[in-house]
């Protein structure tokens, strides 16, 4: 059962960016085109992938070095919400509260190890 809460906790980051990703594809299709939009939105993709697999296979991990840097990584996209343009408001909200659940999930996953 405990499996079960940490994977939840951790599919939150995921859920919440590629919902975020969906949403703005509905607003506006021209977003593929912009570079800064879509390339935050897949490391963070890329960046909560990682936190599952590193969570799931610690024969893979690098938690000492990989989960200080992934947190930084993590407020990045959490900060690139506030500064790229998105066309709605709620999907810099889900990429900002995505990338700061992230950020608090690496942070966490470096203090268990």
């Amino acid at each position: 059962m405990n499996e079960i809460a940490v994977f939840a906790l951790s599919s939150v980051p995921v859920l919440s960016f590629v919902s975020a990703g969906v949403l703005e594809f509905q607003r506006d299709r021209g977003s593929l085109r912009s570079l800064t939009r879509m390339l935050s939105l897949a490391v963070a993709v890329v960046v909560s992938i990682v936190l599952l697999i590193d969570l799931y296979y610690p024969y893979f991990s690098f938690r000492l070095r990989l989960s200080r840097s992934m947190s930084a990584l993590s407020v990045l996209v959490a900060v690139s919400a506030l500064v790229c343009r998105y066309k709605s408001r709620l999907t810099a909200a889900l990429i900002f509260i995505g990338g700061l659940v992230l950020a608090l999930l690496w942070l966490l996953n470096l203090w268990v190890a």
